[in-house]
């Protein structure tokens, strides 16, 4: 059986391999030069609605955490997002990867019960995932009418749409199997109290269920982390509009659609950070928009920018949640 760590440095291998062949030929001269054309007011704007957006995605896992009474606040959340950010972005797949390290951090850190820990992740990425994969079908539906030449998006509707479909059947089966799944934990807890170090951390009890009901209860909650999730697909919107306008890149309805929805489902391909996958994508999509290939090199570079400013904040969130010294 081949070991994670040949698994990861494979995929990590194939991600640069194909990442290097896509931007062999482009214009790397023009690219900078685009890049530092920018100015200050651009990178500001830029640099705000990102931070926004992070904000915003941590006030939706602070809203569901209040729903079933944990006590978290905004930064306890923000430095775990973030650390768990960092780890999905390293390993195979950018949609997971971090969630263990978070679940370990809730207990570890803020004591809070392996259930209820188990609980605040899977509630958050259950929307996160639910929400993502909902606004990719409707795009979808939207290029069905639009762009039909370009790809055969039944195809791909229905292959989203059984994501949907086996994302919601998890979440019935979570709800409905709470009290096994409660009985579980309990288990694999008390093989954890074999640790001497383990055993004198007084905060085992879990009351998985009782916190699930808590939580399905609260209308409240769910739908403002309904309205968050949303807010914050309208500002990534936003976000690839306003990046495409300080290029002067004009894009159609349709147009814009395509880029975004290929640009998404290059991260369902299991290969860290999307690398080589959203390259290919973006350079697809402008290739088919028939619009310059600097430009969209120039969008990949801002992108691949923001992603390792934010690789490198939620490492240091992690290094701050492995501080004693530090009190968070």
């Amino acid at each position: 059986m081949l070991s994670y760590k040949f698994i990861r440095a494979f995929t990590w291998l194939i991600a640069l391999a194909l990442a290097a062949w896509i931007i062999r030929d482009l214009p790397f001269e023009i690219i900078i030069e685009t890049i530092f054309s920018l100015t200050v007011a651009q990178w500001f704007y830029w640099t705000l609605i990102n931070l926004i957006i992070i904000l915003i995605l941590v006030w939706r896992w602070l809203v569901l955490t209040k729903g079933f009474k944990l006590k978290l606040n905004l930064i306890n959340l923000l430095l775990l997002r973030q650390a768990g950010q960092s780890i999905s972005f390293i390993t195979p797949g950018p949609q997971f990867g971090g969630e263990p390290l978070q679940i370990f951090l809730l207990w570890k850190k803020y004591f809070i019960s392996p259930g209820d820990s188990v609980l605040a992740v899977a509630a958050d990425r259950a929307f996160e995932l639910w929400t993502n994969f909902a606004v990719l079908l409707i795009g979808i539906i939207i290029l069905f009418f639009t762009q039909t030449e370009l790809a055969n998006w039944v195809s791909i509707a229905t292959l989203v749409s059984s994501l949907i479909l086996i994302l919601s059947l998890s979440i019935w089966f979570l709800i409905n199997q709470s009290e096994k799944i409660e009985t579980n934990i309990n288990k694999l807890v008390q093989k954890w109290l074999v640790s001497k170090r383990l055993s004198e951390i007084n905060f085992h009890s879990n009351n998985f269920t009782a916190s699930l009901k808590t939580l399905l209860t609260n209308k409240v909650a769910l739908i403002f982390a309904l309205l968050l999730s949303i807010s914050g697909w309208f500002l990534t919107f936003f976000e690839l509009y306003l990046v495409l306008n300080f290029f002067s890149i004009n894009l159609d309805l349709s147009q814009f659609v395509l880029l975004m929805v290929a640009m998404r489902l290059a991260f369902l391909l299991p290969l860290p950070g999307g690398i080589g996958t959203l390259e290919a994508s973006v350079i697809w999509s402008f290739s088919a928009l028939a619009l310059p290939v600097s430009s969209a090199a120039a969008l990949l570079a801002l992108l691949r920018f923001r992603d390792i400013l934010v690789l490198v904040a939620g490492f240091i969130c992690l290094r701050l949640l492995q501080s004693k010294t530090v009190a968070v």
